[in-house]
């Protein structure tokens, strides 16, 4: 390991046959924005350089009587990968991280003549992503209602803020982070799917598979009958017992009077035991004053 620069004329040649010094000031930021969320970091820089998983930008210094470097190798802890930068920048957006873990990071400057000893440890950090992509939604049917449920993803280190649902007709509603289950107006019938993603201050997470494809019950209608059934009538219906109107002449059970017959009611006017006392005659009582 190089111990520094040489100082003067004569000595400068020899300074490029040296390894730069051990890099210094190693700072890490979580970058969380936009990330996609990553169960399991990447072990390859190929892979992350397609930019999955959470980040995390570094920057450090190359001490000033350092000889110059030509790329740095980066370490992260827990490991990932290693990556060398293949350049003299001093900063580096390392990726390929899981979601919500704690990484630390090292640095060593390397040249044409080595490779330095690995710097002093960041500070930790916590990368976070977008959530995680929600499972698919499950679908209770009810008459005209659908009623969606959810289960919370992992957050991606970032508190879920809401979600977004939408259905296969063009339904769709934002809610907060505490609903996971949303009744749905629907008509009876009608055959639709169900999706949601998940939101926090990352941005959104990937949206769910779809639910399986739901018919909405439709409400039940019994079978047709006249407006009228028994025990009920319409006002006018005039002739059911036992209420008959009060013209109502006879029935097969009941005895039948010609119409001139005077004394029954209710025609007669004075029905036993109660007669006026010029009732003229009884046919019981003929016999006994005549």
């Amino acid at each position: 390991m190089a111990s520094g620069k040489r100082i003067g004329k004569k000595s400068q040649a020899s300074n490029d046959f040296l390894e730069p010094l051990v890099p210094t000031s190693v700072t890490a930021t979580n970058v969380g924005t936009s990330r996609p969320y990553l169960l399991t970091a990447n072990t390859t820089s190929a892979a992350s350089a397609a930019g999955t998983g959470a980040a995390a930008n570094l920057s450090w210094t190359l001490p000033a009587l350092s000889p110059a470097a030509t790329s740095y190798t980066i370490v992260s802890n827990p490991a990932t990968y290693t990556v060398t930068t293949g350049t003299s920048a001093t900063s580096y957006t390392f990726q390929g991280l899981a979601s919500n873990t704690a990484y630390t990071f090292t640095v060593s400057a390397s040249n044409a003549a080595g490779t330095s000893a690995a710097s002093t440890a960041s500070t930790s950090i916590t990368v976070t992503t977008v959530p995680a992509q929600p499972a698919a939604p499950t679908v209770t049917l009810q008459v005209n209602q659908d009623t969606i449920t959810w289960s919370a993803p992992a957050n991606g280190g970032s508190a879920i803020t809401g979600y977004t649902w939408a259905s296969s007709d063009a339904k769709g509603a934002t809610v907060g982070s505490a609903t996971t289950t949303v009744p749905v107006a629907q008509e009876g019938g009608t055959s639709q799917t169900y999706t949601v993603y998940a939101t926090n201050a990352n941005g959104n997470s990937l949206t769910s598979p779809a639910s399986v494809n739901v018919t909405t019950t439709p409400p039940f209608f019994p079978p047709f009958f006249p407006p009228f059934f028994p025990p009920f009538f319409p006002p006018f219906f005039p002739f059911f017992p036992p209420f008959f109107p009060p013209f109502f002449p006879f029935f097969p059970f009941f005895p039948f009077f010609p119409p001139s017959f005077p004394f029954f009611p209710p025609f007669f006017p004075f029905f036993p035991p109660f007669f006026p006392p010029f009732f003229p005659f009884f046919p019981m009582f003929k016999n006994m004053f005549g």
